[in-house]
């Protein structure tokens, strides 16, 4: 029997910039946040120490920046706190435990072809062992396979790829996986992967291929995708989505024939996520929300603690008239900056107006347009620009007239309002 521990998304030297305290732990060293995913990454090799595993896989995003276009690198602070726990763990185990990481979607500057794991390998060449998005990719063109063989288990390597967006990516990687990811020996397999089935980067042949288990990351949610697949989930919660989730990583136990043994272990997060609901309606004042979201967050109102203070997010939905809105904003930046004062135990406070339905009220005056001394005929005066542009296909024209004209029409209130809508917005 093997024993595996896999986790992923630790998302060490994760910042955040807007809507957080500016509240050192270590001034200009690490942020309270930041402090957080090292905390989880730390946590994750204790538990390997614990279970006694054989070896340690890591599926990909184990460092958060760089990703897309933020270039920025893992501060000095994560880069050397990773290192430290490495190195500890590789003496609590006396060099005898494997690490096998791969690249995910972060962690990588894809402009300079270079990942931030790459410094990792270089500082423990004999026992941590990797495989960038750069490497799968020259493995493609060279048709060669990504394994690390071991003697008694072989571990297929499959960095963050999306290979989805363009179908002779996903050609090329479906033969590549075909000719040179198959599980062909009567060791162990594992298949090491960062991708999800909802996101067009975790081929559908990994899952059917017969590996005793599929090491699956990228998902912060643990779950299993199959009897030998699951995604470890993250080691620390990265949106509010994933608040009321448990974060931990899985201990594997794998026998040559027989279904893998999953085991769960719990990685308890020291910070709270609060999230709460504030639903408008169209006749809700600046000061009853300002009194509502007061009340929300009396609960917090205590010292500020940098140990134990809460990210807390207001959602808010439902529907106000536009000016109402805007000064229900100035509300909110003047509460945040009140929040971010020692007086309330909060690091990060943010709110969410997406689902917010904001209306420009109808002049009290029946009848009469909002618009109508600036134009006189705002569908007709559209439908004169479009003429103007010589448009040759007459069909595309009078379609582009068409859909003009209505969204014209709604946003100059040209259509009639029934009696229940007129009464909503003018109240």
């Amino acid at each position: 029997m093997v024993k595996i521990l896999h986790f992923s998304d630790s998302h060490v030297s994760h910042r955040r910039f807007r809507d957080v305290k500016d509240d050192w732990k270590t001034q200009n060293r690490v942020s309270w946040l930041e402090e957080d995913y090292c905390i989880g990454f730390q946590r994750a090799l204790e538990v390997a120490v614990e279970v006694k595993c054989d070896y340690v896989v890591h599926s990909g995003d184990l460092f958060d920046i760089p990703v897309g276009r933020n270039l920025s690198g893992p501060t000095e602070y994560s880069r050397t706190f990773v290192i430290r726990e490495l190195k500890k763990f590789f003496e609590k185990t006396a060099n005898k435990v494997p690490i096998i990481i791969i690249d995910g979607n972060h962690g990588s500057y894809l402009t300079r072809n270079y990942s931030t794991i790459e410094f990792l390998q270089a500082a423990f060449p004999n026992y941590l062992f990797i495989s960038t998005n750069y490497q799968l990719k020259k493995a493609m063109v060279d048709k060669k396979s990504l394994v690390i063989e071991f003697k008694d288990i072989n571990f297929y390597l499959f960095p963050y790829f999306k290979f989805g967006r363009l179908p002779h990516l996903a050609q090329a990687y479906e033969n590549w996986i075909r000719n040179h990811q198959q599980p062909d020996s009567d060791k162990l397999s594992v298949a090491v992967v960062h991708g999800m089935q909802r996101g067009m980067d975790l081929h559908e042949l990994i899952l059917q291929y017969p590996y005793d288990y599929v090491a699956l990351g990228h998902d912060h949610k643990q779950r299993k995708v199959k009897k030998n697949a699951w995604q470890a989930g993250s080691t620390e919660k990265y949106t509010f989505a994933e608040r009321d989730q448990e974060n931990s990583v899985l201990e594997v136990q794998l026998t040559k024939g027989e279904d893998p043994i999953i085991l769960p272990k719990s990685i308890v997060s020291k910070r709270k996520m609060v999230q709460f609901q504030i639903t408008l309606q169209s006749d809700t004042t600046p000061t009853a929300f300002e009194e509502t979201v007061r009340e929300k967050l009396k609960v917090h109102k205590k010292k500020f603690n940098g140990e134990s203070a809460s990210r807390v997010k207001i959602k808010i939905d439902g529907t106000i008239i536009l000016s109402n809105w805007w000064a229900m904003e100035d509300i909110l930046v003047d509460i945040q900056k009140e929040v971010f004062a020692d007086d309330y135990n909060i690091l990060e406070f943010r709110w969410d107006d997406g689902e917010v339905v904001k209306r420009a009220p109808i002049s009290q005056q029946k009848g009469v347009k909002v618009f109508e001394y600036l134009i006189e005929d705002p569908v007709k005066d559209f439908e004169k620009y479009i003429r103007s542009l010589g448009i040759d296909d007459e069909k595309q024209a009078k379609q582009m007239i068409e859909l003009g004209s209505e969204i014209v029409s709604e946003v100059f209130t040209i259509e009639p309002q029934t009696k229940e809508e007129g009464k909503e917005e003018e109240a």
